[in-house]
């Protein structure tokens, strides 16, 4: 017995607790349609290290170093990792893991304080 939300999705399935012989007296039943699509492969981003490396679901790709610091959409499928920049797609890399993928959005790096003047580290250390 398949449990199915208004909009198709497939919520829970369970084991039918009514015998073969009585499920035609049920009312408001109605036969299971096609199965339900797989859903879209996520896309996720990622922001290309210093070194040209980034990391989804805990498998590292090296995309390049010619693409440091520059957000790349990584496209999940069942069997690779397609990574897109700039509606181009940069590598198919075949994917290595079968776990979920825990984050979605690349963060910019934060503004650190610039360092003090060098004057005044001099001053600090004598």
């Amino acid at each position: 017995m398949h449990v199915i939300t208004q909009d198709g999705v497939l919520w829970r399935s369970l084991p039918c607790p009514i015998p073969p012989g009585q499920r035609h007296r049920l009312q408001g039943v109605r036969l299971a349609g096609p199965a339900p699509l797989p859903q879209a492969a996520p896309a996720v981003q990622r922001r290309v290290s210093a070194r040209g490396g980034i990391q989804v679901a805990r498998q590292r790709i090296q995309v390049g170093m010619a693409h440091a610091g520059k957000t790349v959409t990584v496209l999940a499928e069942n069997d690779s990792f397609r990574l897109v920049i700039d509606e181009e797609t940069v590598r198919v890399v075949p994917r290595n893991t079968s776990r979920e993928i825990g984050r979605y959005k690349a963060y910019a790096t934060r503004n650190r304080p610039a360092d003090p003047a060098p004057a005044a580290k001099e001053a600090t250390h004598a």
